[in-house]
């Protein structure tokens, strides 16, 4: 009996841990990251209304065929997609992802997904810029019009 008492303490110790990983302490749930290092400690240089117009205009012309001119997902290439676009508008994807994984994610795209790399696309600057907008639209659904 001790045995199973073992693993089913190590079992609950796993389910604890994955839990305090997963939700942070404001309750809203998060994601765990897996960031190349090279990425891990980016940060978003970019702020302000400049940065989000500029990254609004980069994300309706390279982005808004999949993700939707509402950054909503439902885009017209987004029919028919495995996973589906990431649904910005919705402040969960946002809520749950750091700038660092947002940038990385439009760098090097994601596997197994219909999302590209925009690596030799979009310079570094474009690339925060369009991070820019989507915290942006974060904001906005939190602003009571």
């Amino acid at each position: 009996m001790s045995r199973v008492r073992a693993v089913v303490v190590a079992a609950l110790g796993a389910a604890a841990a994955a839990a305090w990983w997963l939700i942070p302490l404001s309750g809203t749930a998060r994601v765990r990251e897996d960031l190349p290092p090279e990425f891990a400690a980016e940060r978003n240089p970019l702020t302000g209304a400049g940065a989000i117009e500029a990254g609004s205009r980069i994300f309706h012309a390279n982005c808004a065929t999949c993700h939707g001119e509402h950054a909503d997902g439902h885009g017209p290439a987004s029919v028919g997609l495995t996973p589906p676009p990431a649904n910005f508008r919705a402040g969960v994807v946002l809520a749950k992802h750091s700038d660092a994984y947002l940038y990385y994610r439009v760098s090097v795209g994601k596997a197994g997904t219909a999302m590209p790399s925009f690596h030799g696309v979009l310079d570094e600057t474009e690339r925060w810029q369009v991070v820019t907008y989507l915290r942006s639209l974060a904001s906005a659904e939190s602003t009571p019009p």
